[in-house]
């Protein structure tokens, strides 16, 4: 093997990451290219990411188009010297096998021409499938390279597929699901199930017990898992998260042509949005949710807050600022609601890591405020407009909205009075937040007006018993109400 070839591998950011979409190339095959070169953006879960080069050389070869989804250690192109032969770049993609490598020639695009197209063994040929046979000329459709290969070998009709790619394109997984649905059988399968050894090994994932034999039970691989076990494993819930999912019917999917209403029109579902619903299915399927509700009057906070910002320009402290302090304050006097459960195990912390919800492009983000009950309202801040900043523009790193302790989402400032969120897993406690607003109370026996805002929190009731979660609320009234207790 000619070691002057590099090759630019799907990088694994942070504990939870397992694969990652193609987003954006910033290069194309011929340019020459530097150290530190930006190659790809990636979007995981939660963020985008570029990849850079490690090497000098010339771009040979892009393996992975955009809006196609690979696993951590999957060849997405290859870095050279000119003097490299054409057929050695061939024989690097073939052989190609990173440490978690999984099809990694899933597709090579036809720009570069670079790879031969496999052979099908007679006993790996697919059962095909009439129904999805028929229609009109399809050489049309967005699709990509592979997915037009294999819909030749299973007599599709790429007109009768739904593709959820970027832009609308039909992918490998499209024509798989599709193929599936109609009763075939996919190529290299005895079944329309993938195996198991299809999708990799997965003996070296860190997984619970309890979670290593629910996979096994339910024929998942862990490597489709989220980690958000503690010491960095699989737990239950990301195992039923995954089977959750499985159990949807697919609605990107068409096993035959459909009229497309002219007032409709598909959009494809990003990888960020897939992953808060399959976390989110998981917590109301498997978290028993229950809510205490309290009001709590803000006036001697606004007071607080005004005083603080009009003795110091260079900061102005929000209400959420508050809420942050407050919540972190509440959470030491009442520690067993500072706890993760991964349906196993109960994880008590010391520190108040608080996330936040930031509305974001495609979805929400929780970006963590730690050791909140350390800091100051001016830090807390500072960390907050920087983290909800960056979020917005997707660069947050991985550890910087992994994990937390509990969590906040604040829709006050639309307006809305009052709701219910749901559990973030492995959290067990979510704080609701409503707007502050005038309202009629009494007051020594009179009737007066305060400013008055709602808190909602859902805790997992597996863990969280009632009578804990109403002392939580209590305290945090107490220091909303009366701030200068928790400056202290």
């Amino acid at each position: 093997m000619n070691n002057n070839i590099k090759p630019i591998i799907m990088p694994k950011w942070g504990m939870e990451m397992s694969e990652g979409e193609i987003n954006t190339w910033h290069v194309k095959v011929g340019d020459h290219i530097i150290v530190e070169t930006d190659l790809v953006d990636v979007e995981t879960a939660k963020i985008i990411n570029t990849v850079a080069a490690s090497d000098s050389g010339v771009v040979r070869a892009i393996v992975a188009e955009p809006g196609e989804t690979h696993i951590v250690g999957a060849l997405l192109g290859v870095i050279a010297p000119a003097e490299v032969s054409d057929e050695e770049i061939k024989t690097f993609i073939n052989s190609f096998s990173g440490s978690n490598q999984v099809d990694v020639l899933e597709e090579a695009p036809s720009m570069t021409d670079i790879v031969n197209e496999p052979a099908v063994a007679a006993e790996q040929q697919p059962v095909k499938t009439d129904i999805l046979s028929a229609g009109e000329d399809d050489s049309h459709v967005s699709a990509s390279p592979v997915a037009r290969r294999l819909a030749a070998d299973y007599g599709v009709n790429l007109n009768n597929i739904s593709g959820t790619g970027r832009h609308g394109r039909v992918s490998k997984r499209d024509l798989e699901a599709a193929v599936t649905a109609a009763g075939g059988r996919l190529i290299g399968t005895n079944n329309a199930v993938p195996s198991r050894e299809k999708q990799g090994d997965d003996s070296h994932v860190k997984a619970t017990p309890v979670a290593r034999r629910l996979a096994e039970e339910m024929g998942i691989n862990l490597l489709e898992c989220r980690v958000s076990g503690n010491r960095g494993r699989v737990c239950k819930a990301d195992v039923e998260a995954v089977a959750a999912m499985r159990n949807k019917v697919p609605t990107q999917t068409a096993v035959s042509a459909a009229p497309t209403s002219s007032s409709s029109t598909p959009i494809a579902i990003s990888g960020m949005r897939k992953t808060i619903a399959e976390r989110l299915q998981a917590s109301k399927q498997t978290a028993p949710h229950f809510r205490v509700q309290i009001d709590a009057e803000l006036d001697n906070l606004l007071a607080t807050r005004k005083q603080i910002n009009d003795a110091n320009t260079e900061v102005k402290i929000s209400v959420n600022d508050f809420i942050i302090k407050a919540c972190a304050s509440a959470l030491t006097r009442v520690p067993a609601v500072n706890v993760q459960f991964d349906g196993e195990r109960v994880t008590q912390f010391a520190e108040a890591d608080i996330s936040v919800a930031v509305a974001i492009k495609d979805g929400l983000i929780t970006p963590i405020i730690p050791g909140a009950n350390r800091k100051g309202l001016e830090v807390i801040s500072h960390e907050m407009r920087d983290l909800a900043t960056r979020a917005k523009l997707n660069r947050l790193k991985p550890e910087e909205f992994q994990g937390g302790s509990f969590c906040i989402s604040n829709l006050g400032m639309y307006g809305i009075k009052q709701f219910d969120a749901i559990i973030n897993p492995p959290q067990s406690a979510i704080l609701a937040v409503g707007s502050g607003e005038h309202r009629a109370v009494v007051k020594n026996g009179e009737l007066a007006v305060a400013t008055v805002v709602s808190l909602t929190l859902s805790s997992d009731h597996r863990i969280i018993d009632g009578a804990v979660a109403a002392e939580f609320m209590s305290v945090l009234k107490g220091f909303l109400e009366q701030p200068a207790t928790m400056l202290i």
